[in-house]
Formats: C-alpha cells, sequence, structure tokens
C-alpha cells in the first residue's frame, strides 16, 4: 500500500473537529491538529512531529548519518525550524515529504524538491482548504471539483509536458516540487522554497575524478537510505546505465532486490541482454516481460487517478507486467532509474561548449569540450562551433518548446503568445545556457512520478533525491561530456561496480517499435476515437490532420505515434474523469 494523507485548514471553527468527522467515514485517523489545521494519515504514511512548529509528513532522511529514515527531530532541529522555517528542513533534512508549519500568523505547506509525495489543492463550501496526496480524498473531504476544465487541458496538450499548478480538473490545482503554499492574514500565496539554480556553482573547485568520487558515494548513500524503507524492492532494468547504477547500489543495501526487463518483438526495443549481463553480475532475479498488444485497451486510461492526463497506450504493457512481477516476486516497493539522464547531465547538443567558453574563455579547455561534443555525436567542429555561438547570444534562460502537433490550427493560434513558466525555469543574468538546459531537464521529470502502479506499491525515483540532485547540478555541464561519452561523471563513478558492457554502452533501445504496432494494429479504432471523440467536440483537436495521418497503408512516423498513442489515452482518462464526477463523492476508504 501506498502513503495517503489529508490536510485540513479552517478558515473558521475548529480543524479538528472536521477532520475527526471525516477520520470516522475510511481508512485514515487523525495524527495532528492545531486549531486551524489538522492532520490525517492512512496506516502507511509515517509522519514527524514538530514540537511547537508543525509537522513533517512522509519519509524523511538525515543529509549525514546512518541511511535510514528518522522517526523524531533532534532539538536543535526544532529549534532550527522554529527559528528558521522551511529553510532549516531544506538543509538538514532529504526524503519525501510534504511540511506543514505554523509559525505566529502564517500556515504554510511545502513539497520537498524531489517531487516523491504528491500534494493536491481544493476548496470546500464552507472555505476550508484541503490538500492531500489524491483527488480521492480531496474529494471525500468535500472540495468543490467541478467539470473537466477544457482551456486548461488546451494548454496542457500544447505545452509539451510542462508542470504547472493548474490541472484539466476545475478546482484542483497542483503544489510543485520545491514550491510552499502559504496563508496569511492578508491572503494566500505561493513560494519558491527551493531553486535549483542556488546550487549551479560548485562550493569548490572539483577534479573530474573527486566528482565521481563524489557522485558514487551520494547515489550509492541516497540509495541505501530509500532501501532501509522496504524489504523486497523490484527495480526496473532498462539495460541502460542509469537504471543499472540504482540496481547496483540496491545490491550492497541490506533490502533483497529482485529485477524486471521489458522487451519488444523489434531488436530496437529488446534489452536483454544487458539486464542479463547485469542481474548475473549482482546476483539478482531477472523477470523478463514481452510488450504484448493483448495488454492494450485504448478505452482504458492511464492515469484515471490523477487531475490531469499522464502517459501513452503503450505504458499499460508496462504497468501490467510490473504489477505481476511484483505479485510474483512479494515485492514490497518498485525501483527505478528514472530522471537518471536529466539529473546527470544527458545532452547531445554544444551546450557544454557554450558554458565552457563563457566561463573560462576560448582556451585549451573550451577546444577539448569541443572534442568530446564531436566524439559523442558525430557532429564536425564547425557545426558544434556555430550552435555553440547561437547559445551564447540568447537571452539567459531556457525557452520552452510547445507541441501544436495534430491541435486545431485555432487552438495553436490562440496559444502561440502563452508563455510557458515554471519557477525553475526562471534564470538568473548570466545563467550559462548547458546549466539552463539541465534545469529544464529536471522540470520535464515532474509529471513521471505518479504511474498507475503507484496506487499499488510506492514507487521510488532515488535518482531525483535532493542531495543527488544538488550534487549534479554543481557539476559543470562539460564534465558530464569528458571524454565523449554522455553522463562521463556517472559512468566513472560506477564503472568498478557495472558490467564494462553497460557502462561504455553509447545507444539506448526504445519501446517505440511497440508503440507504432499498436498504432497499425489499431488504427481504425484510434481514428474514429479521435475523431468523434471529446476532444474533437470541444474543438482541440485537428480531425482532418489526423485522418491523413492515420490513412490506411500511410506509414507513420516516430513523433506521429507519440502524439496519437498520448491523445487516445487523453480520451480515455476524460471518459474516466466524466463518469468520475458525475457519482457521489467517494469515501476515504
Amino acid at each position: 500500500m501506498t502513503p495517503r494523507y489529508l490536510i485540513m485548514v479552517v478558515r473558521s471553527g475548529t480543524a479538528r473537529q472536521e477532520a475527526e468527522a471525516l477520520a470516522q467515514t475510511g481508512d485514515l485517523r487523525l495524527a495532528w491538529s492545531t486549531p486551524r489545521a489538522a492532520l490525517l494519515v492512512n496506516a502507511h504514511c509515517p509522519f514527524i512531529e514538530i514540537d511547537g512548529s508543525g509537522v513533517l509528513i512522509g519519509t524523511v532522511f538525515p543529509r549525514h548519518g546512518p541511511a535510514r529514515a528518522l522517526d523524531r527531530l533532534t532539538d536543535s532541529e526544532v529549534v532550527a525550524v522554529a527559528r528558521e522555517g522551511a529553510s532549516a528542513l531544506l538543509h538538514s533534512l532529504w526524503g519525501g515529504y510534504v511540511a506543514l508549519l505554523e509559525r505566529e500568523d502564517t500556515l504554510e505547506v511545502m513539497r520537498d524538491p524531489s517531487g516523491a509525495l504528491a500534494c493536491y489543492r481544493g476548496e470546500t463550501r464552507a472555505g476550508t482548504v484541503v490538500l492531500a496526496s489524491d483527488v480521492d480524498l480531496l474529494l471525500a473531504a468535500g472540495a468543490q471539483i467541478g467539470g473537466i476544465d477544457w482551456s486548461a487541458l488546451g494548454r496542457i496538450l500544447y505545452s509539451s509536458g510542462l508542470p504547472t499548478r493548474e490541472t484539466a480538473v476545475d478546482g484542483v490545482t497542483a503544489l510543485l516540487p520545491g514550491m510552499a503554499w502559504v496563508l496569511t492574514p492578508e491572503g494566500e500565496r505561493h513560494l519558491v522554497r527551493w531553486s535549483p539554480w542556488e546550487f549551479v556553482e560548485p562550493p569548490v573547485s572539483r577534479e573530474f575524478g573527486a566528482a565521481a568520487e563524489t557522485l558514487r558515494r551520494v547515489v550509492g548513500h541516497s540509495v541505501a537510505s530509500w532501501a532501509s524503507r522496504t524489504r523486497r524492492p523490484l527495480v526496473s532494468l532498462s539495460g541502460g546505465l542509469d537504471s543499472s547504477i540504482v540496481a547496483a547500489c540496491l545490491a550492497r543495501s541490506a533490502a533483497t532486490p529482485s529485477a524486471i526487463t521489458m522487451f519488444t518483438d523489434d531488436p530496437a526495443g529488446d534489452e536483454r541482454d544487458f539486464a542479463q549481463q547485469l542481474a548475473e553480475a549482482l546476483r539478482i532475479p531477472l523477470t523478463e516481460s514481452r510488450y504484448r498488444l493483448d495488454m492494450i485497451d485504448i478505452d482504458r486510461a492511464l492515469g484515471a487517478h490523477l487531475p490531469r492526463p499522464l502517459g501513452r497506450v503503450q505504458a499499460q504493457a508496462y504497468e501490467a507486467a510490473h504489477r505481476a512481477a511484483a505479485a510474483a516476486q512479494g515485492a514490497d516497493a518498485f525501483f527505478t532509474g528514472n530522471g537518471g539522464d536529466n539529473v546527470f547531465g544527458y545532452s547531445q547538443s554544444a551546450a557544454a561548449l557554450a558554458d565552457r567558453a563563457l566561463a573560462a574563455g576560448p582556451g585549451a579547455g573550451a577546444f577539448a569540450t569541443l572534442r568530446d561534443i564531436g566524439r559523442q555525436t558525430g557532429a564536425g567542429p564547425l557545426r558544434i562551433t556555430r550552435a555553440a555561438l547561437r547559445l551564447m547570444r540568447q537571452p539567459p534562460g531556457y525557452r520552452w518548446k510547445p507541441d501544436p502537433l495534430f491541435l486545431h490550427p485555432d487552438l495553436v493560434a490562440s496559444l502561440e503568445g502563452l508563455a510557458r513558466e515554471h519557477p525553475w525555469l526562471d534564470a538568473p543574468e548570466g545563467a550559462l545556457p548547458g546549466k539552463a538546459a539541465h534545469i529544464a531537464g529536471l522540470v520535464r521529470v515532474q509529471l513521471n512520478l505518479e504511474p498507475d502502479r503507484s496506487r499499488v506499491l510506492p514507487v521510488i525515483n532515488p535518482l531525483l533525491s535532493q542531495p543527488i540532485v544538488e550534487l549534479s547540478l554543481s557539476i559543470p555541464s562539460w564534465q558530464w561530456r569528458e571524454g565523449g561519452r554522455d553522463r562521463a561523471v556517472a559512468r566513472a563513478a560506477f564503472a568498478a561496480d557495472l558490467p564494462p558492457a553497460i557502462v561504455a554502452r553509447r545507444a539506448k533501445g526504445t519501446p517505440d517499435p511497440f508503440g507504432a504496432q499498436i498504432v497499425e494494429h489499431l488504427r481504425a479504432s484510434i481514428l474514429a476515437r479521435l475523431r468523434d471523440g471529446w476532444l474533437a467536440g470541444h474543438g482541440l483537436l485537428d480531425a482532418p490532420a489526423i485522418e491523413r495521418t492515420l490513412l490506411p497503408g500511410r506509414q507513420t512516423t516516430g513523433l506521429e505515434n507519440v502524439r496519437l498513442l498520448e491523445l487516445i489515452n487523453v480520451e480515455a482518462w476524460l471518459e474516466s474523469w466524466t463518469a468520475r464526477l458525475n457519482e457521489a463523492p467517494v469515501r476515504c476508504a
């Protein structure tokens, strides 16, 4: 089971009374309360009271010391929180948590930077603010939730995976990682409590070898900390570097891990050889599961529990296989390498050259980075130099690219000037383009933290842990490309722990051939569903463009398949939510 919590913040009356009444209707219990706020949790949700200051909800680890979760704060930590608030937590602790803090007339709810514990907000008719791990609990608490917000859904589809506070369900908003919702007598505010830009300058100058050794230590400690919360984790192996690092660290922990790898009929999506090498080296059992068409149902929604659509239809096979393997192995948590590319600075652009030239000038170091990028990408020096010069001339920051594919031309026209904003994308003056892209990668992964299997068992993404992210941000972009290898620091850090074939590999497998197989097999059904469905009916889709794309005998491209499988899942999500919103409110069970 996964941890669930509900926070109630009253504007009048007593929070405890409302919380006690709600606790009698389901599986939540009253864990903590003050006159203004109350916390309810299920049996799987840990919490730590902060004497006189608030409560921490979820899993919390110390920055230093044993790799295990805390069950209380020290006296000095309590004093620091009372004096400094959220900043004290961010400096001394990390984990997957939501903090509720009260200081004088201010109440604050902060979500930790990793985003490991979700936080959604709603409000009851009586004005009680409710914040919860999932929308079911908002509904159970009486939050006033309307229908589908079609304008917001259009923005979501256009903005290509950009996380925002708004969702596609009217009355539900999300608290983003590293952000805080603050209530004062003057009203509500959202504040940035943790910014990645604070960590892009290393505290000391690190040589490559020192950076690799520090990364190995921090990653190992972080994975071991998460492993202390589980006995039999199931780790997803893609055959690539990131998931292999997680598996190697789990194998050194006190837990007893098993692994699963997925494969397609097409060799491009068959990573079994690499997964087998790793499993044999680590001596952990491996389940091999094929992507199967009979696991696909375009009428069933991925992310039906979420207030915005998530994922593509092909992931149904992935989710089903993982649930089956977890049941067979007796697993109590899922571990992934999710976010490794994002955290370890994966790039195929010329940004590292731009960064080094801006930081140190066009000397020998810049020429070395030019050579590294050429070795990695195969591009010539002139092409790389021109691309780097373009990046150097641009204003600071990362420009998030929208995705207009298959959206109605009128919708696209109305959104072309839309500011695609996220607090972490606000780059300071003088920000290096490679670091702006690195941070944009951290933003992009935020919407992939609540897959369907998270409703069954906790899904742990240890590479997104705050200490790993902060360290990785401090490593210059050109060191991540050293020697002509992507994620070079991570490769060097774990070279002794992994089979040489995995450390050295440059190509990555992909399940995209399975996506193409789905589109080809269900071409007529997908066309009918999108042409006559909710999205087209509300003016969000370019139905003629989809009809042309899905003409019999026409071969679709990879990008077209990705978008079609996303849109068909949105249709199923809309069907699910429309039915749900027409039903009576759910209970807390």
